[in-house]
């Protein structure tokens, strides 16, 4: 599956795309909904200092998590109803 949020695998952020193997796959709904995110391309690719290897990382920003939460719950939004994103995620970040 691809990310409903990227067309390509380059950073979310910045844009790169140097060696995308050294870019890491944030699912946007981890725990009990990583595998969903997994399935439904509920992930981007970032940076590792832009992920979890430095203290400014998405995982460390609760605002920046609460915002890439809502920008694809919207992206799903677009071609499902709220509903069906309920049923996947169990919750409405809108």
């Amino acid at each position: 599956m691809n990310s409903i949020m990227q067309d390509e695998e380059k950073c979310y952020i910045t844009g790169e795309t140097r060696d995308t193997t050294a870019l890491h796959k944030h699912h946007i709904y981890g725990g009990a909904n990583r595998r969903i995110s997994e399935r439904e391309g509920f992930f981007i690719y970032l940076k590792p200092e832009l992920h979890n290897m430095s203290n400014h990382g998405i995982h460390f920003n609760k605002d920046w998590d609460l915002e890439l939460k809502r920008a694809c719950q919207r992206k799903y939004e677009e071609t499902h109803t709220r509903d069906e994103f309920m049923a996947l995620i169990g919750r409405n970040y809108l």
